[in-house]
């Protein structure tokens, strides 16, 4: 028994030299990966039912009214020229920049 414990002592006393310098131990952290839009940049979110014209952006339902907004999809970046984000209109117009044209639509 004695063995022992002078055997646990010595360990604590080794292992309070080691942690004496002030540094903080802390574990391993994983790396996780997110994506952001900017601001500025909003994307289609939902096309629903596909080539429809019929669009989510912002949590907003938009109405298509030209033909231009019949082959848009989802995830394709927009800019919009007149009208609100949130549907907060009557109509509104956008500009996707990777087909570079413009859709007339209706708020919700």
């Amino acid at each position: 028994m004695l063995k022992v414990l002078s055997s646990l002592t010595l360990l604590v006393a080794a292992c309070q030299a080691a942690l004496a310098d002030g540094t903080e131990y802390s574990r391993q952290r994983t790396h996780r990966y997110r994506y952001y839009v900017a601001p500025e940049q909003h994307v289609i979110e939902v096309v629903q039912p596909p080539w429809s014209g019929n669009f989510i952006i912002n949590g907003a339902r938009f109405i298509g009214r030209t033909p231009a907004c019949f082959s848009w999809a989802a995830g394709e970046r927009i800019g919009l020229i007149a009208g609100d984000w949130h549907a907060r209109c009557v109509d509104a117009v956008f500009y996707n920049f990777s087909r570079r044209s413009t859709c007339e639509t209706w708020c919700r």
